[in-house]
């Protein structure tokens, strides 16, 4: 074990990956430094506490995270030829699926047990989630810009609403899926997104669409243009 080098981000990363397993509460300096197969005293050579290491690992999810947006960069092009429920519904499958790989569904794992913890990190996925708010409000103005659904003084409100639930949501198919990693142990957290879709989430998600766009009258206001070709 002696050695081997590592760097502060290995240590940030091992902490995520361990406790992904173990919960942030129950991963010791001992589990990162046998997840790197090194000496626990190798890890004081780049910080000087397991807060430290904490404090690290928050600001490092904080800086992935934001690179995660909610709607794609060609978003004007695709709210012009998809109607309100199709664009919705495409844009958040898409962004769950943001979260299906290394280490992003670690950080979000990590930041949603920290939050009631600590204040950095449930700023952080404020943040995110004013970035679903401020994408949905951009994809409905373009839908209302190519005259897809009728024109509003803001969509704020609606936007928030929709948000809340897509974060509630989100939540929900993240934890399914480790659920089955626990029924799967052969698998291991790398495969996680290998093993066999369970698709109550998604069902739900296109019913919550559905109901959103009735429910806030968002109805195409020239639906022969809304069906994609």
């Amino acid at each position: 074990m002696s050695g081997k080098k590592i760097s502060r981000e290995k240590i940030i990363e091992a902490f995520l990956f361990t406790a992904f397993d173990k919960s942030n509460g129950g991963t010791s300096l001992a589990d990162i430094a046998d997840y790197l197969h090194v000496k626990k005293a190798s890890l004081y050579n780049h910080f000087d506490s397991r807060d430290a290491i904490v404090e690290a690992v928050t600001e490092y999810s904080g800086r992935y995270l934001a690179r995660i947006m909610f709607t794609p960069p060609d978003l004007k092009n695709t709210a012009q030829k998809y109607s309100p429920q199709t664009l919705l519904k495409g844009v958040v499958l898409r962004y769950f699926k943001l979260f299906e790989r290394d280490p992003v569904y670690q950080i979000y794992t990590f930041l949603q047990s920290e939050k009631y913890f600590n204040y950095r990190a449930l700023e952080i996925l404020n943040s995110q989630k004013e970035r679903v708010i401020s994408g949905t409000i951009l994809m409905l103005q373009y839908q209302a810009l190519f005259r897809k659904i009728r024109s509003r003084p803001s969509f704020g409100p609606a936007a928030v609403w929709f948000a809340n639930a897509v974060m509630q949501m989100l939540d929900t198919y993240l934890a399914e899926r480790k659920e089955t990693i626990r029924q799967n142990p052969e698998s291991g957290a790398g495969s996680l997104f290998a093993l066999p879709t369970d698709d109550r989430t998604i069902t739900q998600v296109s019913i919550l669409i559905d109901r959103y766009t009735e429910l806030l009258g968002l109805l195409p206001a020239a639906p022969a243009a809304s069906v994609p070709q």
